[in-house]
């Protein structure tokens, strides 16, 4: 019992004291609940001023920007067309965002769009010029392929506009790749060009000089363009230099092929339409930094549709740091990302154009123009910060709101633990008395253990006393000496009985031997035979050896015999003329035999005798 108690008051304090940890635990969450609320709607106190002030430096860096950016676009619309009216950037906000629009100046100061009220050569400057501010100022690979970027300049002037991308380019460390079916070749002393040869229908190829020498191993960039299986092309290398390269040719000859290829390697963007007609698969191989090559494989009803894999200049895979770079699906894998990065910025296509959407950001919403002033880095963290303070005002709202209702759970959960210290108290008591109770059952078990002794003394002193009563009854210890005496005597009696009747029985053989001996002639008659005689002889001298031996035993026997008797006669007399066994009298001569003499009806009978 005492250990159930001792068990149960040690459960109740482990209880107890679990109840004091949730308690502490609830209050400690109480106090730091209440600072983050006090916190949140301290910042939420100064969230406009806060915002406000994100806004202010986002548009005093924008205008830093927009000014800079208009310089540089009518610098290059005037190099291109001559007399051309201004590029004027008019940045608003529209619903907490910012919006750019994109016009030119007017004599009279009024603005014109460039897209909706102006010709397509005006287009085209800008748009290329809006791409090349993107691929600078985003933090990505410094390459930018046009398709047909060309295609509203007048002939007359598009010599203009490759002198404005490769003076842009070269300044700016932007590596170029523009399609276009014009003939550039009076510019083929200052850019590499090649050239398209061939029909679609009995395959086509590309005419274009080596590259390399004008390559270091280091150096960033695309070294050429491969194409195996790829629609018209069965199989055809581009070779690029580090500036502007341009690939020309007649319309419908397969120029935008290329343009396809480095979308499906860079983008994803692949079909079946891509593989050459008959060919299981299209492969595109592009040359990069270190001697390698770039590969992407199209295989059409085959798992996985796509496969992007990086090779040393041997063939082998690239593998670097335990990473294997080979990987299949219809994702381009985030290496391709990492180590190229020609990747869409802000979801802007802004490294490959493609030839049916050759207008940069001019066709996009004022909201989504905007997105090219926020590439630059301090425009990214202006916005970051933006962002960064309307989650946390979010945040701040959500910890204000489900923080009081929290606090308002937890300051009522608290309050049932006001009697933990009322409870702790009376399981003190309650130990107290366990222990009382621990020594009382102590105490208890000890005289129950006493009782315990005194009821088996109890019972030891009720069979002593029971072999007392029973013992009164039995002869004196002398009555007992003296029947354990005769006792002795009856059995040595019996002893020498046994002994003398074995001498009778040896005596009477001996006499009849004697007997037998006696019979016998002096001498022996003559026998004509003597043998049978002889033998006879030996036998009767064996005969006499064993009569006097007998006769020598019968003496020793009746010696024997008259000790008996003399034994007998005194022990007669040491009994009083009484058989040792049965009491009754006899004489020397019938003591040995039992049915001279009667016997006592009963052991009484015969302790009496």
């Amino acid at each position: 019992m005492g250990r159930s108690v001792d068990h149960d008051i040690a459960h109740a304090e482990a209880a107890l004291a679990r109840l004091e940890g949730r308690r502490d635990a609830i209050a400690s969450r109480l106090a730091e609940l209440t600072r983050e609320i006090e916190l949140a709607k301290g910042q939420l106190a100064v969230k406009d001023e806060v915002e406000a002030f994100i806004e202010a430096v986002h548009g005093s860096a924008s205008r830093r920007n927009l000014a800079a950016f208009e310089t540089l676009l009518t610098a290059l619309v005037q190099e291109v067309l001559p007399g051309e009216k201004p590029v004027a950037l008019e940045l608003s906000t529209e619903r907490g965002l910012a919006s750019l629009d994109i016009c030119v100046r007017r004599a009279d100061d009024t603005l014109e769009d460039v897209l909706e009220d102006n010709g397509g050569a005006l287009t085209n400057v800008i748009g290329m010029a809006l791409r090349l501010i993107a691929v600078v100022k985003a933090d990505v690979a410094r390459f930018l392929a046009l398709d047909e970027a060309d295609c509203w300049i007048a002939p007359d002037r598009v010599s203009s506009f490759y002198k404005v991308l490769e003076d842009g380019a070269a300044r700016l460390g932007v590596q170029c790749f523009a399609v276009s079916h014009h003939d550039l070749s009076q510019f083929s002393d200052k850019f590499h060009i090649a050239r398209i040869v061939g029909e679609p229908v009995g395959g086509v190829d590309v005419l274009s000089a080596d590259c390399s020498a004008a390559w270091d191993d280091v150096q960033p960039g695309l070294r050429f363009v491969r194409l195996v299986n790829v629609q018209a092309y069965k199989d055809a290398t581009l070779h690029l230099s580090p500036g502007v390269n341009a690939l020309i040719g007649p319309n419908n000859r397969g120029k935008s092929t290329f343009i396809r290829a480095l979308r499906a390697v860079f983008y994803g963007e692949a079909r079946d339409s891509l593989v050459r007609a008959g060919a299981k698969s299209a492969i595109v191989e592009i040359g990069v930094a270190g001697r390698r090559v770039l590969r992407f494989t199209r295989q059409p009803r085959r798992s996985p549709v796509n496969i992007w894999s990086l090779h040393e200049a041997d063939g082998s895979i690239v593998e670097e740091k335990g990473m294997r770079y080979e990987t299949g699906g219809r994702n381009v894998p985030d290496w391709v990302s990492d180590l190229f990065r020609i990747t869409k910025v802000e979801d802007l296509d802004v490294h490959i154009a493609h030839q049916k959407f050759p207008v940069f950001l001019l066709g996009e919403t004022a909201s989504r123009r905007s997105a090219v002033l926020s590439i630059g880095q301090e425009a990214s963290y202006i916005r970051d910060m933006l962002v960064i303070h309307r989650e946390r005002c979010t945040r701040d709202n959500a910890t204000v709101r489900n923080g009081e209702r929290e606090l308002s759970s937890l300051q009522e959960t608290l309050s049932r633990f006001e009697e933990i210290g009322a409870l702790k108290g009376r399981l003190g008591m309650l130990r107290e008395q366990a222990h009382q109770m621990n020594a009382a059952s102590k105490r208890l078990q000890s005289l129950q253990e006493h009782a315990a002794r005194l009821a088996g003394l109890a019972r030891q002193l009720k069979r002593a006393s029971a072999r007392v009563e029973a013992t009164r009854t039995l002869p004196q210890p002398e009555r007992v000496a003296d029947l354990t005496r005769r006792v002795e005597h009856a059995r040595e009696r019996e002893r020498i009985g046994r002994q003398v009747l074995q001498l009778r029985r040896d005596l009477s053989l001996s006499r009849m031997r004697v007997e037998a001996l006696g019979n016998l002639p002096d001498a022996a008659p003559s026998l004509e035979i003597t043998a049978p005689a002889q033998n006879m002889l030996k036998r009767l001298a064996d005969l006499r050896s064993a009569a006097l031996i007998a006769k020598s035993r019968m003496a020793q026997i009746d010696d024997g015999m008259k000790s008996a008797q003399a034994e007998m006669a005194r022990f007669m007399e040491e009994t009083g003329g009484l058989c040792p066994t049965c009491g009754t009298p006899v004489s020397a001569e019938n003591l040995l035999d039992h049915h001279a003499h009667s016997t006592p009806s009963s052991p009484t009978e015969r302790l009496t005798a």
